[in-house]
């Protein structure tokens, strides 16, 4: 069912009289809110040219509105049950239809023509008043049942559901796809934040950003353009910001959409600058094509040239369209109310960085460009409500007014005493008269004379917040903000200057580091302990590297940070999608919440492998806590055990490190990786978690991020190894075999090993460790042919075999516990090479001190053992006895292999069992702790699974030959065979430790694997080809075993050149009979068929074969050739590891022999397991690991690392520096500000020429004062010589020796020159003064402060009253005030009227004592200005139009009365003058600072009921400006005897109406202003003062136009300055 027709049946129920049409050819508004709470907010030039608006708003006329039953009739249909086809979501659709309205005209009512009251006539298709014709009105609004009745918005539109969302696609612009909806002006923002985040899939703002000013096209400077559009993306896209503009293709709109365009293109992150375009419905072009009711995916939106009079179209550049709609066409400013209050809903959010905790609101920014009256607006509202405001200087109008204000206000520091008592400096920021000329010059040349008291106090008003306020200028020299993006920022962090922490979450949210370190880490500020531990935190989870860094450099201990909750926090709150996450995921309990540090730590060991035993597994405060618990706790005390939190981890950079590794966060894993100790381990360590987290992941992607890791902390590992080297090469040899108890117990060999490390194993280091453990004792420098000759003849070994040891070794342990010059080391059983406690091997450690080569301390004895428990030695031992063995076995098999058990082969027998025992052996030294994992390590060696099979066919074909019968006798004959065939592969293991034949093996291993895949390939094709050839020559073969040999033997031989041609092509005797090819008789003939085609199939069998596929193998062979030989060094290295550790763990006796090493091992662990004695052992024993037993000798050995680790970096940051990548990138860093230096000289060249023009001034420059003073001194020097010219030309000419037919020339009188300057100037600044002195009258006679937006205390703005319309007596048709008094009022206190005069019809309201004193309520209803007008029950403002009704704030209804004391005194010199200024004595006052708006005002107040003026005035001076400083009785008496020869002497100085933002039409103040002055100080020259509930301060300033006073204030200084004749 069509959804229009769904409509009109669901509104005919209804009993609505609406033409279904009307949905899909109107739009609207929406039903007013609260008569109590309209929110709008002020009027910006993005959708007005003319600068200015009539927003119909919603209100109540003095009580006449009328509300519509039928306007909100279709506002509950429910939607969610419709099901609506298409290409889009029907979620979304179905969501948008039952939540979103738009809003249409009801009532139809043509639009009269102008001045004649009537209708149009002759006309088709007549307007509405809505702007939209006739024809565009539904059937039911036609049938209008009371057309006299005048149009208003609020009882002549309804809301519908909204018809135009979906995407819109803009034809010509590629693909540029955008989402947009129309909504209805009062649409509820959460239903607008809700689309935006659930629908739309915008992700939370870190920062919005309000662009507002000029709606037409203007013009930028180049350079400002492109400063602008870098800036504003920069700050977008560093941040995470939603940029919100007005959307349409026009003016500062048009320059945002093209920065998007410019500079999203060149983005890299795949983030999608997000740019929301507001704008209302009925002033978009082309709207029509955006209408469909189920939604447009996509409407095509074409731009084109065509220009429609009060329409605009929309911009391609932005990414999301809000389209507000009033019911009205033609009418600009529909959106700005809906614009301020979605601004608002989205600033209430919370930023997407930070934890939970650490969330703060969403900061917004307005962003100020060029403009008109509706920009400067915009601007006041925006620091009436505390949002800061950055200004483009240089870009026109508004914008540079603003800034040209804010760079010449005055400001004055003044110290403020606050409620405590303290003193506090503050900034005073206004304008002088000078300034405040010149800004209302220029805005009468920009505005006109239209509104310009309302201009011009604006813009003093936006001075009363500098901190609100940033100026952005290009060329500023002494600003630091060089770019648009630095000053949004630093805007933000100015405005929240005091809250030092919120400062610091938004710079960490925007990912800010510069900003951070300018404006927030500075010299005078100090972090206390512990202060910076929470945003800590969340730096770490959101990757913030530099802020880290920055954190660590201002004190943050990781000692005292990290606790075992803040670690289980970095685990558990990590992203879901990590591969962190879901491996935690699979490892943690399903029984519990949250993942412990035991799962942690059995990650960590899958992830390494099982030699490493994690920290957690060792220590009971991480193996048994209680995660859940613990990150349930609010607060962090104390840690389980109770130890301190911050003593939780001894080494905490050791925890992160490992976090930032398995989370592959590259940059802070380097950072913690730099704070470590044990740099060369934990890069190795890195380096194998990152492989095996490569190994866990399927996605490619990921896999190869993990793997570049890897290698980047491989290339640590041997950088830092390499500098250690090179600086120590004994050390080094400690540094890897030192056993790392923070590192599972492991050492940098094993870890390297395990993780398949060839590079660093092939390292020098790694090597000469190697040749110190292969050689044993021995000299390294002893040649080949002497050890085998020693090997052959060992009494030889005494003449031909040096020794490099000096000290006995001694068996007892206390004399190998004696002194050592070096780090005394024990060796110790380990997993990586278990002790074999068989007493025979005894090499010594690297560490030992080989400063001589002495033999005379080594007995005959220690000489054999040392040469028979030498690895090089064992291997020679076991090559010779393992040729013997193949020599036994070759022997048995061809000579004496018979059915009767010869010696030979008992001989062989006991080998092979001995050899089987060996292995048995090493799976039980394996360094896995249970039997299964034990196994599976060693069954992962590829040597041992030949071991293994090799005993098992030995076995085998063993048991068939004990069979007594002749077949298995055969059978076993084979096997051993084979048996054979594999202990003859064995032999090549021995070819390892040659360095040519050892990578030869890698590479045979290699390609069999590359074998295995080719030979599937060609599986695929003989089986396919073998079939096929078969079933063509001999078809209906019967099934049997045979065919199937039959198909793969001929392919499989044709491959290798066996044609079968005989077969083929038919024998001389073959046969077609079944009978006799089926016993055999004769071969059976191929078809004729056959002959044909098989040979043809041949031919391409081999073509393929031989020549496609052989060439396959062969190029997959020399490409794995040429991979290994290219690193044939690596392979090497590592295979000669693994040999030489292979017969370094192995007894030193040969099979058989070895049987003997078995059995004593087997009886010394039975002893040891007996009588419980300790494993250790005073032998020395294995090489490959160390403990260092003294901490001190560890940490200097730590120390050591850490400064060749730091040597390293600093190299390699020297390295990248020269290198060529960073001189490019220099050079174009250089070229770019010499490119921009140019074009700066450029612009101000052609400034200069166009200021050369006639009827152009240039611009007035202020000049530095050591400047200023030197031309003064020059202007000196120069009148005292032309004074001196002219008294010598006068001397001449007296004494007749001047030339007589020469006039004398005339000198320039410089004084009297200056002298008519500063008369000029004097002038001038009095026709300033006189100036402003006139506008400040004006502004309070036109109340101007009474009209301003927002009302105090809330987001209300009143309706548009323009400076001609405010006086009562002049007609204003459009007048559309907005009601609202304050929820505090009507709650009736006892300063306020009961009734509330609005809720009640007009002819029912009450008639108060009206102009008269009302003596039930004890208030004075009369108004110092006369009487006042009454209207439908209802006080009219005596002073005129305010634009809103009810009473606001104030209590009464009419006039509400105060008092405002103004205490003064002479403002005098420490040594007692009278201060003078312009000749005038300077007048100083007791001023207050507001809290609630920050303004300077009078210490005045309301008066109580019954309270007379002259009471009032005491008492509101005593709670303000002195505060509780009356509660102290030793000070109150003091205070009371000044305050009563005070306030004997009070003069009035003003009685009348006050010009005051809380003022409405029907309530307002009036105000008495008593002057209390101290002639001669004193009574107030040591009056102490202190600020009263509500204020900020309180202080004495002088009475000057400079400072911005609140409300008429500033009316009644100048007054006070008339009367006492003092500066102003």
């Amino acid at each position: 069912m069509p959804f229009g027709i769904l409509m009109e049946d669901i509104i005919q129920l209804k009993e609505v009289k609406m033409d279904p049409a009307l949905v899909s050819r109107q739009r609207g508004a929406v039903q007013p809110n609260d008569h109590n709470m309209t929110q709008v907010l002020p009027v910006s030039d993005e959708m007005h040219p003319e600068g200015y608006q009539s927003i119909p708003m919603s209100h109540k006329a003095l009580g006449q509105t009328r509300s519509n039953p039928a306007a909100d009739e279709v506002d509950n249909v429910n939607f969610e049950d419709i099901h609506v086809p298409g290409v889009a979501d029907n979620n979304e659709i179905k969501w948008i239809r039952s939540h979103l309205k738009c809003r249409v005209c009801s009532r139809y009512k043509p639009r009269e023509e102008e001045g004649s009251g009537q209708a149009p006539h002759g006309s088709s298709h007549p307007k509405c008043y809505c702007g939209y014709k006739r024809s565009e009105h539904s059937s039911a609004a036609l049938d209008n049942p009371r057309p006299e009745e005048p149009w208003r918005e609020e009882t002549h539109t309804m809301r519908v559901p909204t018809n135009a969302f979906g995407d819109i696609e803009f034809v010509g612009f590629g693909q540029k796809i955008g989402k947009y909806v129309r909504v209805d002006h009062k649409t509820d923002t959460g239903l607008l934040l809700q689309l935006m985040m659930n629908h739309w899939d915008l992700e939370h703002p870190n920062l919005l950003i309000s662009v507002t000013g000029g709606a037409k096209n203007f013009l930028m400077k180049p350079r400002l353009k492109e400063v602008f559009r870098r800036g504003l993306m920069k700050a977008a896209q560093s941040t995470g910001a939603w940029i919100i503009t007005g959307g349409t293709h026009a003016g500062v709109m048009k320059h945002v959409g093209e920065a998007v365009r410019d500079y999203g293109l060149a983005q890299t992150s795949q983030k999608k600058v997000i740019a929301i375009g507001i704008a209302t419905w009925g002033c978009i072009q082309r709207k029509e094509t955006l209408i469909n009711e189920n939604g447009m995916w996509p409407a095509h939106y074409r731009l084109d040239d065509t220009r429609v009079k009060k329409e605009t179209a929309l911009d391609s550049n932005h990414s999301h369209f809000i389209l507000v709609d009033n019911g009205t066409q033609h009418h600009f400013g529909v959106e700005i109310p809906f614009r301020a209050e979605l601004e608002t809903a989205i600033s209430t959010m919370k930023t997407a960085s930070g934890t939970v905790d650490d969330g703060i609101k969403v900061p917004l920014v307005l962003l100020v460009l060029e403009g008109g009256p509706g920009t400067l607006e915009t601007v006041y509202s925006s620091i009436r409500k505390g949002t800061p405001a950055v200004i483009v200087q240089g870009s026109g109008r508004v914008a540079d007014i603003l800034a040209y204000a804010y760079k010449n206000a005055h400001e004055e520091e003044v110290e403020v005493t606050d409620q405590e008592g303290r003193t506090v400096k503050r900034t005073i920021k206004g304008m002088d008269a000078q300034t405040e000329a010149e800004i209302t010059q220029m805005i009468k040349d920009d505005f006109g004379e239209r509104d310009l008291n309302t201009h011009v106090g604006r813009v003093r008003e936006c001075l009363q917040n500098p901190d609100l306020l940033t100026v952005f200028q290009l060329d500023d020299m002494s600003s630091s903000s060089k770019d648009v993006d630095v000053a949004i920022l630093k805007a933000m962090l100015k405005a929240n200057s005091n809250q030092v922490m919120d400062q610091l979450r938004l710079a960490l949210a925007w990912n800010r580091i510069d900003v951070a370190k300018s404006e927030i880490f500075t010299d005078d500020r100090e972090w206390k302990t512990g202060s910076l531990d929470d945003i800590m935190l969340s730096a770490i989870l959101l990757d913030r590297t530099d802020f880290v860094k920055l954190f660590l450099e201002n004190g943050v201990s990781l000692r005292e940070f990290l606790t075992i909750k803040r670690l289980l926090q970095l685990y558990n709150q990590i992203p879901l999608k990590s591969q962190l996450y879901q491996l935690l995921l699979r490892t943690k309990s399903k029984t519990r919440q949250y993942a412990s540090l035991h799962d942690i730590g059995t990650l960590i060991k899958t992830l390494m492998g099982d030699f490493y035993e994690p920290l957690y597994f060792r220590d009971s405060r991480y193996m048994f806590t209680d995660a859940d618990a613990l990150m349930q706790e609010p607060h962090e005390t104390t840690e389980p055990g109770g130890n301190k939190s911050a003593s939780a981890f001894k080494r905490p950079e050791r925890e992160l490190f490992l976090w930032a590794v398995m989370m592959n966060r590259r940059e802070m894993s380097k950072l913690f990786w730099e704070e470590s100790k044990e740099c060369i381990p934990s890069a190795l360590v890195a380096n194998k978690l990152l492989k095996s987290l490569g190994e866990q992941t399927e996605d490619s992607d990921l896999e190869t991020k993990l793997h570049a890791h890897a290698v980047e902390y491989e290339d640590l590992a041997i950088g830092v190894l390499n500098e250690c080297y090179e600086a120590d090469e004994k050390r080094s040899l400690s540094l890897l075999v030192r056993e790392l108890k923070y590192w599972g117990k492991a050492t940098c060999v094993l870890i390297a090993v395990q993780a398949d490390n060839k590079r660093f194993i092939s390292h020098s280091a790694c090597q000469a460790l190697l040749n110190t453990i292969w050689m044993g004792q021995m000299s390294k420098e002893t040649k080949i042919w002497k050890l085998l000759l020693c090997v052959l003849f060992p009494p030889v070994l005494f003449c031909l075999i040096r020794f490099e040891k000096l000290e006995k070794i001694s068996h007892d342990k206390s004399k190998s516990e004696d002194h050592h010059s070096e780090p005394r080391m024990r060796r110790q059983q380990t997993k990586m090479s278990v002790m074999t406690n068989n007493g025979n091997k005894s090499t010594d450690e690297p560490l030992e001190d080989n400063s001589s080569n002495r033999e005379s301390g080594l007995t005959v004895g220690e000489k054999f053992w040392f040469f028979f428990n030498a690895p090089v030695i064992t291997f020679c031992y076991n090559v010779i006895s393992y040729l013997a063995f193949l020599v036994l076995y070759s022997y048995i098999l061809l000579v004496v292999f018979s059915p009767q058990l010869s010696n030979a082969e008992l001989v062989l027998i006991v080998w092979v069992f001995t050899i089987f025992v060996e292995e048995l052996r090493q799976v039980i030294s394996q360094s896995s702790t249970s039997l299964g994992t034990k196994i599976s390590s060693y069954l992962r060696d590829m040597w041992n699974l030949v071991d293994v099979l090799t005993i098992l066919l030995f076995i085998i074909g063993m048991v068939l030959r004990s069979i007594p019968h002749s077949d298995t006798f055969e059978a076993a004959r084979v096997i051993l065979a084979l048996n054979l065939i594999t202990f003859f592969a064995r032999l090549l293991h021995i070819f390892s430790v040659h360095k040519q034949l050892g990578p030869k093996l890698v590479m045979i291993g290699r390609m069999v694997v590359d074998l295995m895949y080719f030979v599937v390939i060609l599986l695929v094709i003989i089986v396919g080809y073998g079939v096929a050839s078969q079933a063509i020559l001999y078809p209906n073969t019967e099934l049997e075993p045979a065919i199937i040999i039959n198909v793969l033997r001929k392919a499989y031989w044709q491959m290798f050149g066996e044609l079968f041609l005989e077969d083929i092509e038919g024998q001389d005797q073959c046969t077609f009979d079944y009978a006799l090819y089926s016993n055999n008789t004769l071969p059976r003939c191929p078809t004729v068929v056959a002959t044909y085609v098989v040979p043809i199939l041949l031919g391409f069998y081999m073509l393929l074969t031989n020549v496609l596929l052989l060439n396959l193998l062969i190029a997959m062979f020399s490409f794995t050739f040429q991979k290994i030989q290219d690193n044939t060094d690596l392979h090497w290295y590592f295979l000669r590891y693994n040999l030489i550790y292979d017969y370094y763990d192995r007894p030193p006796l040969p099979p058989p022999f070895i049987i003997v090493s078995h059995l004593y091992l087997l009886a010394v662990r039975c002893f040891r397991r007996c009588c419980l004695v300790n494993r250790t052992s005073t032998k020395a024993t294995v090489s490959f690991r160390k403990i260092i037993e003294r901490s001190e000798d560890e940490k200097r050995l730590e120390l050591w690392e850490d400064m060749n680790r730091d040597e390293f970096m600093r190299k390699t940051q020297i390295t990248a520096m020269e290198s060529m990548e960073n001189k490019v990138t220099a050079s174009h860093v250089r070229l770019d500000q010499m490119m921009s230096r140019m074009d700066e000289l450029q612009e101000q060249q052609n400034t200069s020429a166009a200021v050369a023009l006639p009827g152009l001034v240039a611009p007035t420059l202020k000049m530095p004062p050591q400047i200023d003073r030197r031309l003064a001194k020059l202007e000196e020097q120069m009148g005292v010589t032309f004074e001196a010219l002219d008294f010598i030309i006068k001397s001449l000419a007296e004494n007749n020796m001047a030339a007589k037919s020469v006039k004398s020339p005339s000198i320039p009188n410089l004084k009297a020159q200056k002298q008519k300057e500063k008369k000029q100037l004097e002038e001038k600044a009095k026709k300033d003064k006189e100036l402003v002195k006139k506008m400040i009258v004006d502004r309070k006679e036109l109340h101007y402060k009474s009209r301003q937006s927002p009302y105090p205390g809330s987001s209300v703005v009143r309706g548009v009253v323009p400076d001609e319309k405010v006086y009562w007596e002049v007609e204003f048709e459009d007048y559309s005030p907005v009601e609202y008094t304050s929820r505090e009022v009507l709650n009736k206190p006892d300063w306020a009227d009961s009734a509330n005069l609005l809720d009640m019809d007009p002819a029912a309201r009450p008639m108060l004592p009206w102009n008269q004193y009302d003596s039930y309520c004890r208030v004075n209803r009369k108004s110092i200005l006369g009487t006042y007008k009454i209207q439908d029950g209802l006080p009219l403002n005596p002073q005129g139009r305010t634009g809103l009704i009810g009473r606001g704030l104030l209590g009464r209804w009419g006039p509400n009365h105060c008092g405002d004391p103004v205490v003064t005194r002479w403002k005098r010199s420490a040594d007692g003058k009278q201060m003078m200024e312009g000749g005038k004595p300077v007048l100083e006052f007791v001023a207050v600072q507001r809290e609630d708006n920050k303004q300077w005002a009078f210490p005045g107040g309301f008066c109580d009921p019954g309270q007379a003026v002259v009471h009032c005035l005491r008492s509101e001076f005593t709670q303000e400006a002195l505060g509780t400083l009356m509660n102290d009785p030793d000070r109150k008496a003091k205070i009371k005897t000044q305050l009563d020869a005070l306030f004997s002497r009070g003069e009035e100085i003003y009685t009348g109406y006050a010009d005051d933002p809380r003022n409405t039409d029907n309530a307002w103040l009036e105000t008495r202003a008593v002057n209390y002055h101290d002639e001669n100080g004193d009574i107030l020259k040591f009056f102490e003062l202190r600020a009263g509930e509500g204020l900020e301060g309180v202080t004495w300033l002088a009475v000057t136009s400079k400072v911005p006073m609140y409300g008429c204030h500033d009316f009644i200084l100048q007054k006070l300055a008339q009367k006492r004749g003092c500066a102003f």
